[in-house]
């Protein structure tokens, strides 16, 4: 009786600290719980910018625990001189000493959610993807905690499985990387031997193994937000809620209702004279959660679904402006097996009907390859247009330092009586063969009248084109003060499908790190001459002399009270005119709770073309001025106050007008006017976090576009034409709730 009772005893006790192990931590950045002691210490790493891989010791120590509700890292840096101050937002990368976690928790090596906190408190977290590039826009909830002492600073994290979308197994077996920057050394240490830019990166990750509840989860954000047009002398009020719903372990759903797009940041200022699309990245909630299925992403920058196409203006329908009324989604992932589907819908827009959007993506995973395909449509009534978009992908890991992607996409346009199709294709590869060597390369072909625009984004069409890369560094070289170097070829081959001769290009360049960390990058560009087949937008290519660029670029260390870097870029363009590029920035941290940035830019240019219409160009004298200004200031913990002002002037002389014949060649047709501009924005934003996904937001802002024909105001006058013009005034408040 008595080996019974004490067996008893022995099970209840062991269950009760098993769940006692993880309950009793508390996070706030100590690591001195009990729980903590009876967890292994990691204490070795890799040294990986500079890309050494050298092995070192006690940089940083890392401990993980693992339960069936979540991870908790407990992380020491050790520290040699004072840390430096940066007031920021969250959600932005960090210049000064941070640590980041990375999770891999489907364990297919491609992507991986990203935790980062610095010495400060401050945080982002985000998705890195396939094609090495973070995306910052993605938020969850997670918990930390940071404290600085004598000669180290910690931090404790706790990261619930339920905060992030994965499959969930029987016992889930995920990838784990913890990096740190060491600001004092200017180098990142990692718990792995391997750094973001290499092909093995995902690969290198350590493997832990997790048994996971099956959890469900719903979370509802509400909102309300009022909106005063002093523009237009309009009253606005707004009330809506997103809904994601996690029922089983491989699904979610998720909902918005009149949804939360009120724009509480601002997008950057951009003055665009080109045949080239301004790319934007999507900054609203409902379409940054559970989303990386549908990212499918190819040379020129293609993306088979573009999201901020979604209530917003269309691409092929100039005086059209959607505004979104409801959406839908819904995921399942298994261990296999990955399948999304997305709904939109537009309300009416002067009497039309919304569009509609309807998107469907599969991914079958063949150990670390992957098989894709796309199915898209969107109908847009105002033109009578129906686009359908499908699109077939394969990823294949040939080994952990290379790897190859195939693309391939067609798209069919019903618009009115005339149905339109073209094909699109391309092979993307890189491979490291040693490790201080990599090659990357692409070849793609897209058809003329391929359309992807309508929910997609791709910088151009009518293209075949093959791009290579290699790239050389040399880690701590030691030598002339110069702590590394790297060094890079490319070249880019093309035509388009008219067989046009497109200018080909070849360049060259080199980037330096010194001993006291200032940092210089010099490159050269040559290109050939030959067509332009963008400038008239459709109509006869312009053929247009060889052409050189030079880059050059410098940037001082980060000290305590800020950072100082130039760039300048000079070369020939146009009809053999010389242009110059040059942009200056300083920040600035004035206490610790205000950091400045300003930053004063410069174009000049003596041949530089403008499209009039059909195949008529004009040649102008161009300058164009901007200035960026932007202050952070950290109240208290939970509030911050953002200030943000920017403008553009540019003004323009006329020099020649041309038409251009069939074979490319210009001759004189007429006169044109000189012309000036100017463009400007502000926005004075405050923020009061109730919660890290929870927030009011009030703001003010405006901003205003001038024009002028005949050129007659100065520079001056430029700037204060469109401060004072306010085609966009208002005054807005919001309160974003999550239960």
């Amino acid at each position: 009786m008595e080996k019974r009772l004490n067996l008893t005893l022995f099970i209840v006790s062991f269950i009760y600290s098993c769940n006692a192990f993880a309950s009793e931590i508390i996070i706030d950045g100590s690591i001195d719980d009990l729980t903590w002691q009876k967890v292994e210490t990691n204490s070795t790493n890799y040294q990986v910018i500079p890309q050494t891989l050298t092995r070192t010791e006690g940089n940083f120590t890392y401990q993980v625990l693992t339960t069936d509700q979540g991870i908790y890292l407990g992380i020491s840096a050790a520290t040699k001189t004072a840390l430096r101050i940066r007031t920021q937002e969250n959600d932005s990368l960090f210049t000064n000493d941070h640590v980041q976690v990375m999770l891999d928790m489907n364990n297919t090596e491609q992507t991986s959610y990203v935790f980062s906190v610095n010495h400060q408190g401050y945080f982002y977290d985000g998705i890195y993807k396939q094609n090495k590039a973070l995306d910052l826009d993605w938020n969850t909830r997670w918990y930390f905690k940071t404290k600085v002492i004598l000669n180290s600073w910690k931090t404790e994290i706790y990261i619930p499985w339920s905060s992030m979308s994965f499959s969930i197994q029987e016992r889930n077996r995920f990838g784990l990387s913890i990096t740190r920057y060491d600001e004092s050394t200017n180098a990142t240490y990692s718990s792995i031997p391997a750094n973001v830019s290499m092909n093995s990166f995902l690969t290198k990750f350590s493997k832990e193994v997790v048994q996971i509840d099956n959890q469900s989860r719903l979370d509802i954000f509400p909102y309300i937000s009022t909106n005063r047009d002093i523009a237009n002398n309009k009253y606005a009020v707004d009330i809506g809620a997103e809904i994601f719903w996690k029922p089983t372990k491989t699904q979610q759903l998720s909902a918005t209702v009149n949804p939360d797009f009120g724009q509480v940041e601002s997008d950057e200022l951009v003055v665009n004279f080109s045949a080239v699309e301004s790319f934007y990245s999507e900054k609203r909630p409902f379409f940054n959660e559970n989303q990386s299925i549908f990212d499918v992403a190819g040379p020129e920058s293609l993306r088979v679904v573009h999201t901020p196409r979604i209530g917003g203006d269309s691409y092929y329908d100039e005086d059209y402006s959607g505004e979104l009324d409801s959406a839908f989604k819904y995921t399942f992932s298994d261990e296999q097996l990955d399948i999304g589907l997305l709904s939109a819908f537009e309300s009416e827009n002067q009497g039309q009907k919304g569009r509609d959007f309807w998107l469907l993506r599969g991914q079958y995973h063949l150990g670390l390859n992957n098989l894709g395909a796309s199915l898209n449509r969107v109908f847009t009534p105002s033109i009578d247009r129906d686009a359908t978009i499908a699109e077939l992908d394969f990823n294949y890991a040939y080994s952990e330092n290379t790897e190859l992607n195939f693309g391939i996409i067609n798209s069919t346009i019903e618009q009115g009586s005339t149905t339109t199709s073209d094909l699109g294709w391309w092979i993307t590869g890189s491979t490291e063969p040693y490790e201080q060597h990599s090659h990357e390369f692409s070849l793609f072909s897209y058809g003329e009248d391929l359309q992807l625009n309508d929910i997609g984004y791709v910088k151009r069409v009518n293209r075949t084109q093959f791009e290579y890369e290699y790239q050389y560094q040399v880690p701590d070289l030691n030598l002339w003060s110069i702590r590394d170097i790297a060094f890079s070829v490319e070249t880019e081959i093309k035509t388009n499908h008219q067989g046009e001769e497109l200018p080909n290009v070849a360049g060259t360049g080199i980037e330096v790190v010194t001993d006291n960390e200032f940092e210089y990058q010099l490159s050269v560009e040559y290109g050939s001459s030959g067509d332009d087949d963008l400038l008239t937008r459709g109509n006869n290519s312009v053929w247009l002399p060889s052409f050189y660029i030079t880059e050059i670029e410098a940037s001082s260390p980060e000290y305590n009270w800020g950072t100082i870097g130039i760039e300048l870029e000079l070369g020939t363009e146009g009809l053999s005119g010389n242009f110059y590029n040059i942009e200056s920035s300083i920040e600035q941290q004035f206490n610790d709770n205000i950091y400045f940035v300003v930053t004063l830019s410069q174009y000049n240019s003596d041949s530089w073309l403008d499209w009039d219409e059909n195949n008529t160009i004009n040649e102008f004298s161009f300058t164009e001025q901007g200035v960026e200004l932007s202050l952070d200031y950290q109240i208290t913990e939970n509030q911050e106050l953002r200030v943000k002002f920017e403008s553009v002037i540019g003004k323009a002389q006329h020099i020649n007008q041309y038409e251009v014949g069939a074979d490319g060649k210009l001759s004189m047709s007429g006169d044109q006017d000189d012309f000036s501009f100017s463009e400007s924005a502000f926005q004075l934003r405050y923020k009061y976090a109730l919660s890290k996904l929870t927030a009011f937001y009030l703001s003010y802002g405006f901003g205003g576009e001038f024009e002028d024909d005949i050129a007659k105001f100065g520079k001056r006058n430029l700037y204060k034409k469109s401060v004072e013009s306010k085609d966009v005034h208002n005054i807005f408040a919001k309160i974003r709730l999550h239960f």
